[in-house]
C-alpha cells in the first residue's frame, strides 16, 4: 500500500512544534539565572555631579539702556569687539519716538491756540460788560441832570418813573459788576485746566526730545564688549524692545574670570560652596582648569524660554587665569566633585525597593532571591552607601520587580 507523500508545509509546522517543546522544558529551571544581578564590593564611593556653562567675568561695568520709554534696537555692534571708551554700541529705532513726538507738538499747539482763543473770548465779553457800564453812568448822570422831585411841576406819576428809572440802573449796575467778575473767575478756571493739559503734553513731549537725544549707547570704558542675557536667557537682538534700565551689556574685568555652572534640578545633590569643580572649555577638550564653588542659588529656575527644565545656577572661581583661552561667553562643561572617594559597600539605585520608609534589597540565595531589609547612606547619580544589611561578595537583584515575582 503506498502512503502519501508529507507535504513541506506540515512538514515545518512538526519540526517547529518539537523545538517548542524542547524549548519549555529548558527554560523551566532556568528563569532565576535571567535576572540581572549585581555583586556587592567594597569600592570607592564619591558624589559627582556634571554641570554646564560658560566663562563669564567676576566683575564687569554694567550699560544700562538709558531713557524714561521701551525703545526698540536698531543696531548693535558685534559682540566680542574691543571697544573705546565712546563707542558707540547700540542705536536704537527712532521712527516711533518721532511720531509720538509730533503727535505731541500738535497737541501743545492746539492748546496753546485754545488758550489765545480764550483770551480773546474774555477781552469781547470784558469790553462788552465796560461798554454796558459806560451806558449806565451816562444814565446815572441824565437821571441826576433831570431829577423830577417838585410835585408843584411834576405829577405823581412822573415822579414815580424817575425813581424806578434810577432803581433799575442801580440794579443793572451791580449786576454788570457781578458779571465783570464771573467772566475774570471763568476765564481764570478755564486757562487753569488749559494750561494744565498744556503742561502734561509739554512733559512728554520734553521727554521724546530727550529720548531722541538718547537713541545711541556709548560704552562708558574701554574693553571688551559683551551682551547680557535676561532672565530668559536672551541676549539683546536687532528689533527687540528694550525697557529703561535693563542691562545691554558688560565691560568684563579680564583679569578675573569665574565660570558660571547650571546643573539641573534632579542631580543637584548637597551642592554647596569650596567644593571643587574641574572645568572642561568646549573649544580646548584636551585643556582643563580647576576651580572652587563660590555660590549657589536657593531655588531652580529656567533657563530658556519655552523649557520648562529647571536647573540650580552656581558661581566658581578658576584657579588658573589663561586670558589666551578664557574668554567671556565659551561655553563649558564641568565636574563638581561634592564628596572625596572613600571605600564603602554600595549598590546601584534601580537595586532598592522602598517600603513603609524602609530600603530592601532581594539577594540571591541559590536559585532564589529573598527579600532583605537594609540601612542605606548616602547616594549620588548611580550607586547609593549601604550602612549595613549586606555583606561583601553578596548578589542582590537588579530587577527588583522580577526578582519579586520570580520568589
Amino acid at each position: 500500500m503506498l502512503q502519501r507523500p508529507i507535504s513541506m508545509t506540515a512538514m515545518n509546522k512538526w519540526c517547529f512544534a518539537i523545538i517548542a517543546c524542547f524549548t519549555l522544558i529548558g527554560c523551566g529551571s532556568d528563569v532565576e539565572s535571567q535576572i540581572p544581578t549585581y555583586q556587592v564590593t567594597n569600592k570607592p564611593f564619591d558624589i559627582r555631579i556634571n554641570a554646564t556653562g560658560e566663562i563669564e567675568a567676576a566683575e564687569s561695568q554694567k550699560v544700562i539702556a538709558p531713557g524714561r520709554r521701551p525703545k526698540m534696537l536698531s543696531w548693535l555692534a558685534e559682540e566680542n569687539t574691543y571697544v573705546e571708551a565712546g563707542d558707540v554700541i547700540a542705536r536704537f529705532d527712532s521712527e516711533r519716538i518721532l511720531r509720538d513726538k509730533n503727535e505731541e507738538e500738535f497737541a501743545v499747539l492746539k492748546l496753546q491756540q485754545d488758550i489765545v482763543s480764550s483770551a480773546a473770548s474774555q477781552n469781547q465779553e470784558k469790553q462788552f460788560v465796560q461798554s454796558e457800564q459806560a451806558f449806565v453812568e451816562e444814565e446815572f448822570s441824565f437821571v441826576d441832570r433831570f431829577a423830577i422831585d417838585d410835585l408843584r411841576i411834576y405829577s405823581k406819576l412822573d415822579i414815580i418813573d424817575t425813581l424806578q428809572n434810577r432803581d433799575f440802573l442801580e440794579a443793572k449796575d451791580t449786576f454788570l459788576d457781578w458779571k465783570e467778575d464771573s467772566i475774570l473767575e471763568q476765564h481764570d478756571s478755564a486757562m487753569s485746566v488749559l494750561n494744565i493739559k498744556k503742561q502734561g503734553h509739554q512733559n512728554k513731549l520734553n521727554q521724546y526730545v530727550s529720548a531722541l537725544n538718547q537713541l545711541e549707547v556709548r560704552a562708558p570704558y574701554s574693553g571688551l564688549l559683551v551682551y547680557v542675557k535676561d532672565r530668559r536667557g536672551e541676549k539683546p537682538a536687532i528689533g527687540n524692545t528694550v525697557f529703561p534700565g535693563r542691562a545691554l551689556a558688560e565691560i568684563p574685568n579680564l583679569e578675573n574670570l569665574q565660570a558660571k555652572l547650571y546643573v539641573l534640578a534632579n542631580d543637584a545633590i548637597e551642592l554647596n560652596n569650596n567644593q571643587t569643580v574641574e572645568l572642561t572649555l568646549d573649544a580646548f577638550p584636551d585643556k582643563t582648569f580647576t576651580g572652587t564653588v563660590t555660590s549657589v542659588s536657593a531655588f531652580p529656575r529656567e533657563i530658556k524660554r519655552g523649557n520648562p527644565i529647571k536647573y540650580y545656577e552656581l558661581s566658581a572661581s578658576i584657579n588658573e587665569q589663561n586670558k589666551d583661552i578664557l574668554k567671556p561667553g565659551r561655553k563649558l562643561t564641568a565636574t563638581i566633585q561634592v564628596t572625596q572617594p572613600k571605600d564603602t559597600l554600595a549598590v546601584p539605585l534601580q537595586s532598592i525597593i522602598y517600603e513603609q520608609e524602609q530600603s530592601y534589597v532581594y539577594i540571591q540565595k541559590g536559585d532564589d532571591f529573598v527579600k532583605h531589609p537594609i540601612t542605606t547612606g548616602r547616594k549620588n547619580l548611580y550607586f547609593i552607601e549601604v550602612t549595613s544589611g549586606l555583606n561583601t561578595g553578596d548578589n542582590v537583584a537588579l530587577s527588583a520587580i522580577s526578582a519579586g515575582e520570580s520568589v
